[in-house]
């Protein structure tokens, strides 16, 4: 309850995160903070007992402030799509079949790539990464397939099989009760909000302090794979998604994921793919604030190390695991990787954070771009041709089958941009 351990090695303290999450979203923590200091002093003596009374304590300063909280976001999509300048509509564009599979198959490979890529240095800084591995260009470790990145998708293409494109949010989150043996952070929070009968929007904000963290973001991928060319329907499918455990920022993080790959099925470059997708985020909010200033920083700067030195010195006082320097990290990547699959997630991964997370979304993205039979073999030999997961009843089963059953999803949403060849 107070320190942990990640599998790469991190000490994670989850109520002096849960506190810092509070502080970033504007709430006071004056009372939080004096606690705080008292816990630490619990820990050090072993004064377990004193430890669990002061963590209650904690505990009921976070749930206070969120319960007084005002600003809680947008709880709908028509309410978050109010706040754009254009109403969301789709992009020109058409795909053949098997084009459109072969693209499929490159988003989930590319995915997983990325995840196992920054898995054993998740949390790590750059200065870490760069003093244990130097630069890095291949796998640090072999691969590992299985990461919790990769289990929430399941879940939606599951929830279409079951209910079809008009899934609910709340039929989502109870096919997380009924598959996911467990869950990190915010989707932790909310996984035990809907176990208690508190449905979404509220499962995302009653008791859930890390809801503007990386997790919602982290899974976009999948409705942009569903909906090419029709980043619409990909950012109202991934608002129904993050609802469950997210709200505002955490929220427009995976919107913006998922219209990124709906867009990145065109022949645009990625820095319009970029901009493009940046048009179904409230222009007013943080997140689009973080994303246009890292755009100019790479404009401007033009090398890695700077800019992740603008990033250090402007959202390095978030959490590892928060949505805003995880999402310049991927700008960066991408941005700088001038669309070279290794260089595009090799520098997101150099510049630290939540690693598994954003080079996971680098992978994704370029994957989509390039197609699976593109991405080079060095990357993509190695992780094989089946996927895993801790996802209850779908723990594995070949890429071919994944991307077989995500195509025939996307077909049946999107209709009649997808032809045969």
């Amino acid at each position: 309850m107070w320190e942990t351990t990640s599998l790469s090695g991190v000490k994670i303290y989850p109520m002096r995160a849960a506190v810092q999450a509070m502080i970033n979203q504007g709430y006071n923590m004056d009372a939080a903070l004096k606690l705080l200091q008292h816990a630490e002093k619990c820990y050090t003596d072993g004064n377990w007992d004193k430890l669990l009374v002061r963590i209650s304590r904690i505990n009921k300063e976070i749930h206070l402030a969120l319960e007084a909280g005002k600003n809680i976001g947008p709880t709908t999509f028509s309410e978050m799509a109010a706040l754009l300048p254009q109403p969301p509509k789709g992009i020109p564009g058409m795909i053949t079949d098997s084009e459109y599979l072969d693209r499929v198959k490159g988003g989930w490979v590319g995915k997983c790539i990325g995840t196992a890529l920054g898995d054993p240095v998740e949390g790590w800084t750059s200065e870490m990464i760069r003093s244990r591995y130097g630069t890095v260009n291949s796998y640090l470790v072999p691969p590992k397939v299985e990461n919790d990145d990769t289990a929430y998708p399941i879940l939606v293409l599951h929830v279409l099989d079951e209910y079809g494109s008009s899934f609910t949010s709340e039929q989502l989150a109870l096919e997380w009760v009924e598959h996911l043996p467990y869950a990190f952070t915010a989707e932790m929070s909310a996984l035990e909000n809907v176990k208690a009968g508190i449905m979404p929007p509220e499962s995302g904000r009653f008791r859930n302090p890390c809801s503007e963290w990386i997790g919602a973001q982290m899974r976009g991928e999948i409705h942009g794979l569903l909906t090419p060319f029709r980043p619409d329907l990909a950012a109202e499918l991934a608002f129904r998604d993050a609802i469950i455990s997210h709200r505002r920022e955490g929220i427009y993080g995976e919107v913006f994921c998922a219209a990124l790959i709906s867009i990145a099925f065109s022949d645009r470059s990625i820095e319009d793919i970029l901009r493009l997708a940046l048009a179904f985020v409230p222009p007013e909010s943080r997140f689009s604030e973080v994303v246009e200033r890292t755009i100019r920083w790479c404009n401007k700067i033009g090398d890695w190390k700077g800019v992740l030195a603008k990033i250090q010195q402007e959202l390095g006082h978030y959490h590892w695991i928060h949505t805003f320097p995880n999402i310049a990290t991927v700008v960066t990547g991408l941005l700088l990787g001038e669309g070279d699959f290794e260089k595009s997630l090799t520098t997101t991964l150099m510049c630290g954070f939540d690693t598994d997370c954003s080079t996971g979304q680098v992978g994704g993205l370029l994957g989509t771009i390039l197609g699976y039979e593109r991405i080079p073999d060095k990357w993509k030999g190695p992780v094989g041709q089946e996927f895993e997961s801790y996802v209850i009843g779908f723990e594995k089963m070949s890429f071919a089958k994944l991307s077989q059953w995500t195509a025939e999803r996307g077909k049946q949403i999107v209709g009649p941009i997808i032809r045969s060849a």
